[in-house]
């Protein structure tokens, strides 16, 4: 039987899986499904196609980072046998829920971390500071990781820009959410149709007083402001609060048809309260890679401009 690799047009420029025993059409045939097959069945572990492309294809090599010692990070090798990582069963079962995929063992890094493939052939590992990608395709991961270029890091990133108004009370509080919502908007993450207030008396040392959902006028977003600003002084009024008497949390929920990671996200605005007038973005680790991830960046900057000063990340 001949197995079709997909190795995704590479020529491998560097050499470096070249040195190690790769060429193009490479099929390690019985000797990786065997491998295959001894790694599922000590663990949890469901084959799919990209992980035995990739497992047949590159199953056996043994590669040693580049001499220059990395052109970004230090340079790494690795070996790529599944039954390498078949044990690191939990770490990679948490990447694999929060990126919302699957994962299959390929190998092991000098460094000792376990590296997997997902549905969609890309590489990753687990070690030191949490999951990173590697690559897009098993071989730029592996050419990456041996000539020491700087993987992405998956994780959750949160925002923080301070809001400057005079006053800054519940109008402007709302008027800035309008805003996000726009800019949500048109970074092309999602249309928002609801606003979420939550209102926690004593300035925010007290106890929650109101949590609602309240809907968007179709239109104009600027026609939303003052029946949204009443809406929320009535029903501050109805627990004998007033909005100088909380800190109040405005949030702008995805709609429920957003698909997953963007879905996760959280724009939020707060006033009245420890921090002052903040807007703050905060996206979950799958969100950190592909095109999410240039959605997620476009909106950062837009916020960026927008607001003064400056935004803190973390």
């Amino acid at each position: 039987m001949t197995w079709a690799m997909a190795n995704d047009g590479m020529t491998d420029p560097a050499g470096t899986l070249t040195r190690a025993g790769w060429h193009p059409g490479r099929d390690a045939g019985d000797e990786a499904m065997h491998a295959i097959t001894r790694t599922a069945g000590l663990g949890p572990w469901i084959l799919f196609p990209a992980a035995e492309r990739a497992v047949r294809e590159f199953y056996g090599l043994r590669l040693e980072p580049a001499a220059h010692g990395g052109s970004e990070v230090a340079a790494t090798g690795c070996v790529v046998d599944p039954q390498e990582a078949r044990y690191s069963g939990p770490a990679l079962h948490r990447l694999a829920d929060t990126l919302d995929t699957r994962l299959f063992p390929l190998g092991r890094t000098d460094a000792d971390a376990p590296m997997a493939v997902d549905e969609r052939g890309r590489l990753f590992s687990v070690g030191t500071g949490g999951a990173w990608l590697l690559g897009d395709t098993v071989s730029d991961g592996l050419t990456a990781l041996t000539e020491g270029r700087r993987p992405l890091h998956v994780r959750a990133r949160k925002w923080h820009w301070p809001l400057t108004a005079t006053p800054a009370d519940l109008a402007a509080a709302v008027r800035a959410a309008l805003v996000a919502i726009y800019v949500l908007h048109t970074s092309g993450l999602f249309d928002a149709r609801t606003l979420h207030v939550r209102a926690t008396s004593l300035g925010g040392a007290g106890v929650r007083v109101l949590d609602e959902t309240l809907p968007l006028r179709p239109g104009p977003l600027e026609d939303s402001a003052t029946p949204l600003i009443e809406a929320m002084e009535k029903e501050l009024s109805a627990v004998s609060q007033t909005p100088h008497s909380c800190e109040l949390t405005l949030t702008v929920p995805a709609p429920p048809d957003t698909p997953a990671p963007l879905s996760e996200l959280t724009c939020q605005l707060t006033v009245g309260g420890a921090e002052g007038f903040t807007l703050s973005l905060s996206t979950p680790p799958a969100a950190s890679l592909g095109h999410p991830a240039t959605l997620v960046d476009a909106c950062v900057k837009a916020f960026d401009t927008w607001s003064t000063p400056q935004s803190t990340s973390s």
